[in-house]
């Protein structure tokens, strides 16, 4: 049987034999509840949730921003300005921004990125990476320190894990520079020269 009440400032409630129940306060806000321990709540400045037994839950403030978790430890937001992103257990997740920019790691540590300008790019676990920036240059990246480049003009560069190192013109000109202090150079035209370095 359920027992209702109304209290002197307004509020009322009610409690029902299998433990479940609702409450309405003086100042507009509401519970309900449920025999399993889960329940539904909105407070007075218009934020309002759910909750359940299992640990899962979701909330929308008053001004639109909402998240929800799973009872698996998942979780997801999302902003009044559009921006989004999830969370889950193993540590991955992604994230939307209002701009239209983007992004996902991984549980490993690795990810990825798409900014609004157009610029890009990924990161590895191991301290590797690739970008893509919004002028047009592009290259990667390793942890043994290797690297490419190659500017917006199509001017390229690397070097590998061993110092060694070369070069490459938009106009056709290259050249390497090595760990033994040896070079060699090529101009455009096709006049080369190289150094033995001793």
């Amino acid at each position: 049987m359920a027992q209702e009440y109304t209290n002197d400032d307004g509020s009322t409630g009610t409690y029902n034999e299998d433990g479940s129940g609702s409450y309405t306060g003086a100042d507009g806000s509401t519970q309900t509840w449920d025999a399993d321990g889960g329940g539904t709540y909105t407070d007075a400045d218009g934020s309002s949730g759910s909750y359940s037994a299992d640990g899962s839950y979701s909330h929308t403030d008053a001004d639109g921003n909402s998240h929800s978790g799973d009872a698996e430890g998942n979780e997801s937001w999302e902003s009044a300005d559009g921006s989004s992103g999830t969370y889950s257990a193993d540590g991955s997740g992604t994230y939307t921004g209002a701009d239209g920019s983007s992004g996902t790691w991984d549980a490993e540590g690795g990810g990825s990125y798409d900014m609004a300008d157009g610029s890009s790019g990924t990161w590895d676990a191991d301290g590797g990476g690739t970008y893509a920036d919004a002028d047009g240059s592009s290259g990667s990246y390793s942890a043994d320190g290797s690297y490419s480049h190659t500017d917006a003009d199509g001017n390229s560069s690397s070097a590998d894990a061993d110092g060694n190192s070369s070069w490459a013109g938009a106009d056709g000109s290259s050249g390497t520079y090595n760990a033994d202090g040896s070079s060699s150079y090529s101009d455009a035209d096709g006049n080369s020269y190289s150094d033995d370095g001793q």
